[in-house]
């Protein structure tokens, strides 16, 4: 693979997907991560929401995913330091490797959907109503809505995700709790 190719931030990612004590796929994992958001997406389709601006979107997520960036660099600092910790676990350090895929796909899929959004708010695709310039045009702004949708809430439960493996990482390094 091509130094640009950042294939194994999504794999790693959906890698941790997994139940802690058996190690085998979690399909609620799945669920919330994929299932969630399409259902939300098709639900806006439904229910006729469209967007009318990106701005606040394009934002938002791009504060969240440069601060992002920061916790990556604590991340990367503390897995370093932490294998001459006598007192920590294998496991320890494996929920410090997921907790550090879970930041770098929340980071990249963040960017896709500032992308995207921009794509669709630069082009007019999804813009006001009042500039719709034929009967087309309000299926395909509620398409891209529903599509944004979907991904901002990915993005979501990942960020979630993120906050809870933060959590148990802090319980049990910084606690010691079991």
């Amino acid at each position: 693979m091509g130094k640009t190719s950042l294939w194994r931030i999504p794999r790693d990612h959906f890698r941790t997907l997994r139940n802690a004590r058996s190690g085998k796929v979690w399909v609620w994992d799945y669920s919330t991560q994929i299932g969630i958001p399409v259902a939300l997406g098709i639900a806006a389709w439904f229910f006729g929401f469209r967007m009318t601006s990106v701005d606040h979107g394009v934002s938002g997520i791009s504060i969240v995913s440069g601060l992002l960036f920061a916790v990556v660099v604590f991340l990367f600092q503390l897995r370093t330091a932490l294998p001459d910790n006598p007192l920590l676990t294998k496991d320890d350090l494996v929920l410090v490797d997921e907790v550090m895929f879970n930041c770098l796909w929340a980071i990249l899929w963040g960017l896709l959907v500032v992308f995207y959004l921009v794509l669709c708010g630069t082009a007019g695709w999804i813009a006001d109503p009042a500039l719709d310039v034929g009967p087309g045009t309000a299926t395909i702004a509620r398409i891209l809505s529903s599509i944004a949708i979907a991904a901002s809430s990915h993005l979501l439960v990942v960020l979630a995700m993120c906050l809870k493996r933060i959590h148990r990482a802090y319980e049990r390094i910084a606690i010691g709790r079991p």
